[in-house]
C-alpha cells in the first residue's frame, strides 16, 4: 500500500502525457542520479531481498544533492521495509551499484548493512547509519547507539569503530560491541566486552509496546546522562568558533544561554509529558511507566538532533558549525 500510495503522484502526471503524445522509452529510464537495485541473500537459509531507493518530492531540493527518499526492501516483488534516508551529497559521490555495504556487523550470521547519509567533504567526516537485520522480525532496526554520529567501519568480530567529531573539531574513536546475551550492542572496548566487564554504557532500552517503570528510568536517565555529555561537547566545541570568530565575552554569554536552554528544555520536557500521559486516559497504575517512556523517547530524539549537529561541526582544524 505505502508503495502505491509514493508512486500515485508519479502516476497522475504520466497519464496525461501517454495521452498526449507517444510514449517515449527515455521516460521510463532510471533518471541520471538513480540508484541500481541490490540483490542480497542475507544468509545460507535466509531468503534473497531486493533494496532500492525511492526518491520523494524532497529529492534534489538543495542544490546538487542527491536528496532523500525510502530505502525500500523487498521479497519476490512484495515490499517489506520502507525506511526513511537522506543522501545529503553530490551525485557524483554516490556509487550506483554499491550504495549500501552489506557485512555481518553483529556477528549473527546474516548480513546487516550501512549506508552513508553525509559524505566526507574537506577536513569532515562522513556521517553513517547502521541497520541490522533481525531474523525474528523479517525487519531490519537502525542501531540507535552508532547511527547519525560519524563514520562507522567494522573492526574486532561483533564490534564497529565509530569516528566523531569530538569537542576541538578533531575526530575521536569510540568501540562499540554486540553482545548476543543480551541482544544489545554496548560501548566498550572489544577485549572488555569480551571479558563480560561492565561496558562504558548500556544502550538501555524502554518497550514502547509494554513500557515497565524501572527498565523505562533506566533507559531514561542513561540518556538522560548521554544528552548532556553531548551537549556539553557541542557547548566546547561551538565556543571555540564563536571565541575565535567574535570574542571571549561572546561566547560565554553563549554558554551560559546554551546551559539555559538545555535546562528549561528538560523542564518543559517533563512537564509535557506527565501532561500528555494523562490526556492518553493512562490508567493510573501504568501512569509513571508512560510518563518514563515520554521522557526517555524525547531524549532520545535530542540526542540524536545533537549528534547530527556534532558531526557538522567545522573541519577538524577548528569547530565551526554549519547552519
Amino acid at each position: 500500500m505505502n508503495k502505491v500510495l509514493r508512486r500515485v503522484g508519479g502516476l497522475a502526471l504520466l497519464l496525461p502525457l501517454v495521452a498526449c503524445a507517444p510514449l517515449s522509452l527515455d521516460l521510463l529510464r532510471p533518471q541520471a542520479h538513480g540508484l541500481d537495485t541490490i540483490i542480497r541473500k542475507l544468509g545460507p537459509d535466509a531468503p534473497e531481498l531486493a533494496f532500492s531507493f525511492e526518491f520523494d518530492d524532497k529529492a534534489d531540493a538543495a542544490e546538487g544533492e542527491v536528496g532523500s527518499g525510502y530505502i525500500v526492501v523487498t521479497q519476490d516483488g512484495k515490499e517489506l521495509q520502507a525506511l526513511p534516508h537522506a543522501f545529503e551529497m553530490a551525485r557524483d559521490q554516490l556509487e550506483r551499484s554499491e550504495w549500501l555495504q552489506f557485512k555481518d556487523f553483529n556477528g549473527d550470521g546474516l548480513l546487516d548493512f550501512k549506508v552513508t547519509r553525509l559524505y566526507a567533504m574537506e577536513g569532515k567526516l562522513p556521517v553513517d547509519s547502521l541497520y541490522q537485520f533481525d531474523p525474528k522480525t523479517g525487519r531490519f532496526a537502525q542501531i540507535d547507539l552508532v547511527s547519525n554520529a560519524g563514520e562507522i567501519q567494522p573492526s574486532a568480530p561483533n564490534c564497529v569503530s565509530l569516528k566523531v567529531a569530538g569537542a576541538s573539531g578533531s575526530p575521536k574513536v569510540e568501540s562499540h560491541c554486540y553482545v548476543a546475551s543480551s541482544g544489545r550492542w554496548v560501548r566498550g572496548k572489544p577485549e572488555t566486552v569480551r571479558r563480560g566487564a561492565a561496558p562504558d554504557r548500556v544502550d538501555a532500552v524502554c518497550d514502547s509496546a509494554a513500557p515497565e517503570l524501572v527498565a523505562c528510568r533506566r533507559a531514561r536517565i542513561e540518556q538522560d546522562k548521554a544528552l548532556l555529555t553531548l551537549v556539553r561537547d557541542y557547548r566546547t566545541g561551538r565556543m571555540q568558533s564563536l571565541q575565535a570568530e567574535h570574542g571571549r565575552n561572546y561566547a560565554q554569554a553563549y554558554a551560559r544561554h546554551q546551559d539555559l536552554d538545555h535546562s528549561r528544555w528538560r523542564e518543559y520536557r517533563d512537564a509535557r509529558c506527565a501532561t500528555q500521559s494523562r490526556e492518553q486516559a493512562v490508567p493510573v497504575k501504568a501512569l509513571p511507566a508512560s510518563v518514563e517512556l515520554c521522557r526517555y523517547e524525547w531524549a532520545r530524539d535530542q540526542l540524536r538532533r545533537y549528534k547530527d549537529q556534532m558531526a557538522r561541526l567545522g573541519d577538524v582544524k577548528g569547530a565551526r558549525v554549519r547552519q
